[in-house]
């Protein structure tokens, strides 16, 4: 609320009429209707006018698009290096590794068989996508690494630490690992 005599806001009734009446001027800064809208023009047809050959190239011209960027098809591209393949083989050596002391033999061997199908599988996938992508063969030999040396690998560990050093070396690896995670990003 103003508490100037001349304004005095807030719900009070202003104490001017209404309506002025036509021999008095309008006041001053009073509500005037806005002006009448223009009528309408009606609209031109724009022309598209072909460029010529002979005439240089316009600065925006030589960046004009030639397919819309919906329709356009993004290749896929190859995945850089096998770290899928070696995730998968070292999350297997630390778990049938730490599991070796406390299940039979047996278990152990089907867990091997299960591993190799897994990898197996993948290299399948693998060969599926390079042919339907057209993509040149990528080494076959870390497939066989992988899926033979992780096996390996179980079966040494398990010979020479035992499994709970390589339940407590899984936990560290783990560790770091998801150390160098964080710091990445």
């Amino acid at each position: 609320m103003s508490d100037s005599p001349r304004h005095p806001g807030g719900y009070q009734p202003s104490e001017e009429p209404a309506h002025p009446s036509p021999a008095e001027p309008d006041p001053a800064g009073g509500y005037e209707p806005p002006p009448p809208e223009p009528p309408a023009r009606p609209l031109s047809e724009t022309t598209v006018e072909p460029v010529e050959e002979d005439e240089p190239p316009v600065a925006a011209e030589r960046f004009r698009r030639t397919t819309p960027a919906r329709r356009k098809v993004i290749p896929p591209h190859r995945g850089r290096g096998h770290w899928r393949l070696l995730t998968g083989t070292l999350t297997y050596v630390m778990v049938v590794g730490g599991m070796a002391d406390y299940v039979e033999p047996e278990t152990r061997a089907l867990a091997h068989l299960a591993f190799w199908l897994v990898t197996g599988i993948a290299f399948l996938v693998t060969l599926g996508r390079e042919r339907r992508h057209g993509w040149e063969p990528g080494p076959r030999w870390p497939w066989l690494v992988g899926a033979f040396g992780g096996a390996l690998a179980v079966e040494g560990l398990v010979l020479t630490v035992g499994s709970p050093t390589i339940i407590v070396g899984s936990v560290i690896l783990l560790g770091f690992g998801l150390f160098v995670l964080m710091l990445m990003g």
